[in-house]
């Protein structure tokens, strides 16, 4: 099990205040993961979709679309507008 802290710091680093899709992030998430070792399978990839959920209901994402859905939505960084 990974810390949930280090999936969002890792899901956030990868995220922009301008949309991005989730795909991407999640991609991109998963690969720095695999480059630390850690052996990728269901559980990590619902994690890392739960933890997703969670900065969007926190607000520390904003989203488009349905985020479980990941192709077809996106995600930004609060812009402050």
């Amino acid at each position: 099990m990974i810390p949930a802290s280090k999936i969002d710091q890792l899901l956030l680093s990868f995220s922009d205040t301008r949309w991005l899709k989730v795909a991407r992030i999640i991609g991109k998430t998963i690969e720095a993961l695999e480059q630390r070792g850690v052996q990728m399978d269901g559980s990590i990839a619902e994690q890392i979709d739960a933890r997703m959920a969670v900065l969007v209901g926190t607000r520390k994402l904003e989203a488009k679309g349905n985020i479980q859905n990941w192709r077809y939505s996106e995600v930004r960084l609060p812009s402050g507008e």
